[in-house]
């Protein structure tokens, strides 16, 4: 196995390892030479990942992506993407290699670490995510106001690196997304960690409350027992769920969770959807589930699925999904999601995606891919 390509799955199964920089199948990562680009296969984990769970690209042909015009209209053009990028494919031809391969191939470090860190994210999704930025950063790195990811991205990351480089005389070696995760890039895997622990410091500085406790039980509850009475949608699916301090203080009552009641990333519509659904207490059982069920049908009226996330009022958070495996994802999830919203508070508070942005990653094959790769 070439030496780089080593390099990058030890330093791949590190950070795939900590939940703390990576959720679910979030996060990718890459390492070039001249001529070709090893990068991680979507819907593959970053935890367990070995050399088979790479891509491997021509750079050459890659770069035919950033000189080509293509359709003004948003899901055709990423289709004319997908349809490049897989010409550049060498090998295995039967992976998909991640939707941001263009622009790790435009960062001109052999070695690009993308993940969506929760305190890193405490920060790009709050209200004051640039301004923070630069107080924290300075001119070292290069911040980007949220794009929609594919295609859209890679151009106006490439224009930001172009415009640092011309500034600066180098190009960045970290690049913060709004509302989506980091980009820290270098020749070396050491000098990524190093760069890494140097970010997470400057934010851990300026956090003035610790996260509440985070020990978790099993939440017990009809609309676990009985889910598939919420609604027929639901038959067959698995529905879990937990409390401990954190859920409990987001769920205590519906104003302040509505701090956390919308996505703040993609990676959180591709798991959890982008809204999330709040059920008052009742005083029996069968209240509880008539009011969940009108409540969830309403929801469906509204959103044209059904949730994934309900939060009982009071208790804690339950996950629904069509296996235990994706349930449990949807949880790890959504339980990030308040982690980074009670982060936000020390920045402004939260600040959520758009409709037209969240409109954006329901509708993208890409990100349904993604959906269906986590299930597998």
């Amino acid at each position: 196995m070439d030496n780089g390509l080593q390099q990058l799955v030890e330093i791949s199964r590190i950070f795939g390892a900590d939940s703390s920089y990576v959720i679910a199948g979030g996060g990718n990562t890459s390492y070039k030479n001249e001529e070709k680009i090893w990068i991680k296969a979507s819907g593959i984990s970053l935890a367990t990942i070995d050399e088979s769970g790479f891509v491997c690209l021509s750079r050459e042909k890659l770069g035919v992506i950033s000189k080509k015009e293509y359709s003004g209209d948003p899901l055709l053009r990423e289709n004319e993407v997908k349809a490049d990028l897989y010409e550049a494919i060498i090998s295995p031809k039967e992976l998909r290699p991640s939707v941001e391969t263009s622009l790790h191939d435009l960062i001109g470090y052999r070695f690009v670490v993308h993940t969506h860190p929760t305190k890193v994210n405490g920060v790009m999704c709050s209200q004051q995510a640039e301004a923070v930025c630069k107080s924290l950063f300075g001119q070292t790195a290069l911040f980007v106001p949220y794009t929609d990811p594919g295609y859209i991205l890679f151009k106006k990351v490439g224009e930001g690196i172009r415009e640092f480089k011309e500034i600066r005389g180098h190009e960045p070696q970290i690049i913060f997304l709004e509302n989506h995760g980091v980009f820290v890039a270098a020749d070396t895997t050491d000098e990524i960690n190093f760069i890494y622990d140097q970010i997470m410091t400057k934010i851990d500085a300026k956090l003035v409350d610790e996260l509440p406790c985070n020990k978790k039980t099993e939440l017990e509850s009809v609309l676990i027992d009985q889910v598939e009475k919420l609604h027929p949608g639901f038959a067959g699916y698995t529905a879990m769920g937990f409390k401990c301090d954190l859920h409990r203080r987001f769920v205590s009552d519906e104003e302040i969770f509505k701090k956390a009641n919308k996505s703040f990333t993609p990676d959180d519509i591709v798991y959890c959807k982008a809204h999330y659904l709040y059920i008052p207490s009742q005083t029996t059982e069968e209240e509880i589930l008539k009011t969940a069920s009108e409540k969830v049908t309403a929801y469906y009226n509204t959103y044209g699925y059904l949730p994934k996330v309900l939060a009982l009022q009071g208790e804690g958070i339950i996950g629904i999904e069509d296996s235990p495996k994706s349930a449990r994802n949807v949880l790890d999830v959504y339980e990030n999601i308040l982690k980074i919203s009670f982060y936000t508070e020390n920045f402004g508070g939260p600040k959520f995606l758009n409709d037209e942005q969240i409109a954006f990653i329901d509708n993208w094959e890409v990100e349904n891919y993604r959906r269906k790769m986590a299930k597998s």
